[in-house]
């Protein structure tokens, strides 16, 4: 197993999007393989999202200028969570099919092109409203 630097990308990555012929996936790290869960919840994600914290209290409200740094889902219905820069993890709406949807593809895109996301955080903690910039 290849031990990578802080700073040292690891070897299988390239530009996004290429293929390389004949690329192999490349071992987890020392670290990778500490921060899997050997546990499955099923509820929320495992790991934490980078430089994320827990916001305590929940109200209603807006949150702006933030973005997004991780993506997290799994093969359970309507079941979503974004990483948020400086917050930590946030669930997105499951009220409806098309709502997760299009939450879901409106933070890939932000977390892709690192765009500002202005969210709406309801009562009970989902996103359920956001506009990219």
């Amino acid at each position: 197993m290849q031990e990578l630097k802080p700073t040292q990308m690891p070897p299988a990555k390239a530009n996004a999007g290429s293929t390389i012929a004949g690329s192999q996936p490349r071992e987890l790290t020392t670290v990778e393989l500490a921060n899997i869960s050997t546990e499955r919840t099923g509820s929320m994600p495992s790991f934490a999202p980078p430089q994320g914290s827990e916001n305590g209290g929940v109200t209603a409200t807006w949150v702006s200028d933030k973005r997004i740094n991780a993506l997290w889902s799994i093969n359970e219905n309507r079941n979503v969570w974004i990483g948020v820069d400086g917050i930590g993890w946030k669930k997105l709406a499951d009220n409806s099919d098309s709502a997760i949807m299009a939450l879901t593809i409106l933070a890939a895109h932000a977390r892709l092109m690192q765009s500002r996301y202005d969210y709406f955080e309801a009562d009970d903690g989902k996103i359920t409203q956001c506009y990219v910039w």
